[in-house]
């Protein structure tokens, strides 16, 4: 058995925080990560089966209702019919449609359903009659606005739905072979390239989206011209005069959509672009700025483009992201009025908006900038926001989504049906219904083990089996059932002070990068075996976010805590604790009347003080002498977890005694 240090090889202990010495040790262009078809991964997660049969289910049958109900899929129908006038909702209510498309082929490939085949089928038939006959499709603009096309790129989302749609149209094809979108799809990429690019218009969607939806479509079709205009349109962005600024002029098309065009401009009226980041050209971005979904979707096309100059910007990027303006959940954007940032280091806890979708979007980037490194630092903080910030905006039984994510709660927030503006519902489900493409990679013929959930590979002519109990479980047995000669990388988590491991080689395991590197000619049946450590850490935040100044927050391998009023009888901004007494940890369910032991989770049980109130006066004089505060013992449970029992009080950041 050897302990595997991130110093490279066996023998030595990782300390607390040793994880962060490698950062940027690679070399651009020389390691890359491929990723794997959605298909040779088996998800025999109990896990992540959890979330991915509910969502097959209840989850997205409870969205389809939504989706009639408030008019998004009559919109299609009436452009469909080509008619005029009679749509419902916001402008960009068709992405909603896609997504859930999108989410749907996941689900019908892992959990067949007669009744959702039937609904992707009415979908899939929809969106073909309601495509124009040129390639163009966006039933707001067909029904209420035929002669305002591609008049407000900077507003009105007509790309940024098309990108929805081109991406459905992929998942369709790649998870269920269904390739009847297909040809929509290359309409409109061949549109949009008769229309922008060089030497054409200079323009580009207010929202991304289309760009890394071209990509995509270009990986699938081996149509170089596509990922070409998306890579155009990402480095075209900050140009001056900007696009959005020129059409301002067009005071018609500009009366659609006033309060978005106005977010582009400063308080005296000039240009500004942070919030759709067209601020400076993409080569030159040293911060993450404005609108945080946004962001996150032009970062995860920008990295896909082979430029040293774009890829040595999107680290700069990332860097100051995940040491200066990202929760500890992997949240990302604490500010409402710009659904994005604001300065380093703020990050309040109570009125932290981190959308939803935000956090998705930070694991896609997150996705792009592994496979371009082969760094371990980003699937750190991809399986950070996955099982933390993403995952929290979904109930468990699938069917109650939150918008935003604070880190506190009286009370108030409460998860929803639907929203108005129904981005993230569909975006988690997406997301959750191919989660697997997440947990492994290839280079070249080795295998990459990201995240280390239960799951089968097929790889090298047989199958790699991975079996655990994550995130619960410390230990994991890799299964190579192949003979065959390969080398099995396996992520190291920033998390683990110490890692054990059992394999048939002769040598310790190599350290490249933040994996464990398995070397050698397997036969049929070889394991390693290896056990993380992981005891419950408190953990404190750098002393510019005032927010947790004297406060600690509980972590235990890849999951954040909370402390949540129905289990602890009082509100848990009463609470103080004392890191140096022991956690105990413990299993149980989470149960209410809503929710039959849906989930069995590992709870943590904490020694604290609580603070009683003292009679009625709301100031008084302060006495060194009064009581200490009532000994009591806290549970703890997993952060994506709260806020599925009623309205209750919930914090991260605990006061320190």
């Amino acid at each position: 058995m050897a302990t595997i240090s991130r110093s490279h090889g066996a023998g030595a202990r990782l300390r607390q925080h040793d994880w962060r010495w490698w950062r940027g040790r690679y070399t651009r262009g020389v390691t890359r990560f491929q990723p794997l078809p959605l298909s040779s991964i088996k998800l025999t997660d109990r896990f992540w089966t959890h979330w991915q049969k509910v969502i097959a289910g209840a989850g997205l049958q409870a969205q389809y209702e939504q989706l009639e109900q408030t008019g998004r899929l009559e919109n299609l129908r009436i452009a469909a019919r080509r008619e005029r006038g009679g749509f419902e909702g916001r402008y960009f209510n068709d992405s909603d449609v896609y997504k859930w498309l999108e989410a749907a082929a996941y689900a019908q490939a892992a959990h067949p359903s007669d009744l959702l085949k039937k609904q992707i089928d009415e979908i899939v038939s929809l969106i073909c009659e309601a495509q124009m006959d040129d390639g163009y499709i966006d039933s707001y603009v067909q029904t209420m606005h035929p002669d305002v096309r591609f008049r407000n790129l900077g507003s009105l989302h007509e790309m940024y739905c098309m990108g929805h749609l081109i991406e459905a149209a992929v998942a369709l094809a790649e998870s269920v072979a269904d390739e009847r979108l297909i040809p929509v799809a290359r309409k409109i990429g061949d549109m949009l390239a008769d229309t922008f690019g060089p030497g054409k218009r200079l323009g580009y969607c207010g929202h991304q989206e289309i760009e890394l939806a071209l990509m995509r479509l270009a990986g699938l079709t081996g149509e170089k011209k596509y990922f070409d205009l998306g890579a155009w349109m990402i480095e075209a962005r900050g140009s001056r005069p900007s696009p959005f600024e020129t059409e301002t002029a067009d005071k018609d098309a500009m009366a659609l959509s006033p309060n978005a065009t106005r977010m582009m401009f400063d308080d005296k009226g000039s240009y500004w672009g942070e919030y759709c980041q067209d601020h400076l050209p993409i080569s030159e971005h040293t911060k993450v700025v404005g609108h945080a979904v946004r962001a996150m979707y032009m970062y995860t096309a920008a990295a896909q483009i082979s430029d040293d100059k774009i890829l040595q910007a999107l680290e700069t990027c990332w860097e100051n992201l995940t040491t200066r303006r990202m929760y500890i959940t992997g949240g990302i954007g604490p500010s409402d009025s710009n659904e994005g940032f604001t300065t380093d280091f703020d990050l309040p806890n109570l009125t932290a908006y981190s959308e939803t979708c935000a956090a998705c979007g930070l694991i896609f980037w997150g996705a792009q900038m592994l496979a371009a490194s082969g760094d371990s630092q980003y699937a750190d903080v991809i399986e950070r926001a996955l099982y933390n910030g993403a995952l929290s905006g979904i109930s468990l039984n699938g069917t109650k989504y939150f918008y935003t994510n604070p880190l506190e709660s009286r009370g108030t927030h409460q998860r929803q049906d639907f929203f108005h503006c129904a981005c993230c519902p569909p975006n988690i489900a997406r997301l959750i219904g191919s989660v697997q493409r997440l947990f492994a990679s290839r280079r070249n013929d080795d295998l990459v083990i990201h995240i280390p959930a239960r799951c089968e590979i097929q790889h090298g002519g047989g199958v790699v089996r991975v079996e655990s109990n994550y995130p619960w479980g410390t230990q994991v047995t890799i299964t190579v059932e192949a003979d065959v000669e390969f080398a099995l990388l396996v992520r190291i988590p920033d998390w683990a002070f110490d890692v054990e491991s059992e394999w048939p080689g002769e040598e310790a395991a190599d350290y490249e990068d933040g994996y464990a590197v398995f070397r050698r000619n397997w036969s049929s049946g070889d394991q390693i075996v290896m056990t993380f450590d992981a005891p419950p850490r408190w953990i404190e935040a750098d002393p510019r976010v005032r927010d947790n100044n004297g406060r600690l927050a509980l972590t235990r391998g890849p999951l954040v805590y909370c402390a949540e009023s129905p289990d602890l009888g009082f509100a848990p901004q009463l609470m103080t604790i004392d890191p140096q007494e022991e956690c105990h940890i413990d299993r149980r369910f989470l149960v209410s009347d809503d929710l039959p032991d849906l989930m069995e989770m590992v709870t943590i049980d904490v020694p604290c003080g609580v603070d009683a109130a003292e009679g009625d006066e709301l100031y008084s004089a302060y006495d060194p002498e009064q009581d200490a505060p009532d000994a009591r013992s806290a549970t703890f449970i997993p952060y994506f977890a709260w806020a599925n029992r009623g309205p209750s009080d919930m914090l991260v950041w605990v006061r320190k005694s």
